[in-house]
């Protein structure tokens, strides 16, 4: 396990080790900041309050205590009324990332599954076999319904429809032989 006293930064100590990176880039760039701040200045202070603001630069109590610093210097000299107030990272989503660890800490500690027995496999497999059979023997029975050769299911209905044509037809011939019957007769 990692030495805790790695993450801690300007006081204050994190939780983890990338929390405690973060405050330590913070760090740098307050102190790269105060070096070239003129905290008389007020226009460059509230200039660089109000970008560091708008961009949420600071997202560590190290960046808090920053802004704060700036917000007072603002205060001393300026209407508080026009400043804008930090935005803080809401404590409720501290509470969720502490309620994440604690629940990924449980997790690990549950045991694992272990891998499913023959039994378990083969029942499956049989369920999964018996699904496709199934479907299969629907599709058998949808062809022989509506198919147009003849089978036991339907051989009535195709017998008929067959019959029905050929009495048709034979009508049909029949009309035309007797006109022409009628021709011949006439001539």
């Amino acid at each position: 396990m990692a030495d805790k006293s790695d993450w801690i930064v300007d006081g204050f100590q994190f939780g983890t080790k990338n929390d405690a990176e973060q405050a330590k880039n913070e760090l740098l760039r307050i102190e790269r900041l105060e070096g070239q701040l003129n905290y008389r200045d007020l226009e460059v202070v509230e200039a660089v309050y109000n970008k560091a603001i708008e961009t949420r630069v600071f997202k560590t109590p190290v960046g808090y205590v920053f802004m704060k610093k700036l917000q007072r210097v603002l205060k001393k000299e300026k209407d508080s009324e026009d400043l804008l107030n930090i935005p803080v990272l809401s404590v409720s989503n501290f509470r969720e990332e502490t309620s994440l660890v604690q629940e990924k800490i449980k997790a690990s500690r549950k045991p694992v599954k272990s891998k499913p027995t023959r039994k378990e496999l083969s029942v499956k497999l049989l369920l999964g076999v018996n699904a496709v059979l199934i479907l299969l023997i629907a599709a058998m029975f949808y062809i022989t319904i509506n198919g147009s050769n003849p089978n036991i299911i339907n051989y009535e209905r195709v017998l008929q429809n067959k019959y029905s044509q050929w009495d048709q037809e034979l009508t049909q011939r029949e009309a035309v032989i007797r006109e022409k019957e009628r021709e011949l007769l006439m001539e």
